[in-house]
């Protein structure tokens, strides 16, 4: 059998292994064919997530502008996180404050 018959075979196959070990609780995902000669030297290997993902549709998004999208969401997060920052100090000035006016109070009854 040619390489090519081989692998023609192992591509169909997959979809039904792919069943089975699904209903097995098995990632069929982790799974592939190896294509060998006589001897046992692997040819060619068919992973099953390239059979799985054949019917795929692929981001029709440019790299460049997925590339600027998680730039600007990064520049996005760092804000947040300067935002959290502040907002975390403006806090413990507060509690600090409310600690103040409680040890005062407690002072006053006593």
């Amino acid at each position: 059998m040619s390489v090519e018959a081989a692998y023609l075979e192992a591509f169909k196959a997959v979809p039904g292994m792919s069943s089975d070990l699904a209903s097995n609780a098995e990632n069929p995902i982790r799974y592939g064919f190896e294509i060998t000669d006589a001897r046992g030297t692997i040819l060619m290997v068919l992973p099953f997530a390239e059979v799985l993902d054949h019917g795929r549709k692929r981001s029709k998004q440019p790299s460049k502008l997925r590339f600027r999208k998680g730039r600007a969401e990064m520049r996005r997060t760092a804000g947040l996180i300067v935002e959290l920052r502040d907002a975390q100090v403006k806090l413990n000035v507060t509690f600090a404050e409310t600690q103040r006016l409680l040890d005062m109070a407690k002072g006053t009854r006593g």
